[in-house]
C-alpha cells in the first residue's frame, strides 16, 4: 500500500505545471499558518503578554504614541 506522501506525490504529478505551483503555494501557506499558530500558543501561555495585548487592543487610537521608544 502507498503511503500518504506517495499518494500525494502521485496526484500532484498528474496536474499541469501551473496547478502544481498552486499546490506548492498552498503548502507554504499551510506551513506559515502552523508557525503562526505556534507563536500564538506560546504568547497566550504568558498571562502578562496576554494582558498587554488586550490592553493594547482596548487603547483608543488617539491615546497611542506615534513614536517608538526603541
Amino acid at each position: 500500500m502507498n503511503t500518504l506522501q506517495e499518494k500525494i506525490h502521485q496526484q500532484i504529478n498528474t496536474l499541469p505545471l501551473p496547478s502544481q505551483k498552486e499546490v506548492l503555494d498552498f503548502v507554504l501557506f499551510l506551513k506559515n499558518n502552523i508557525n503562526a499558530e505556534a507563536d500564538i500558543d506560546y504568547l497566550s501561555k504568558d498571562p502578562k503578554i496576554t494582558q498587554a495585548i488586550i490592553d493594547g487592543l482596548n487603547t483608543p487610537v488617539d491615546e497611542c504614541s506615534d513614536q517608538l521608544d526603541w
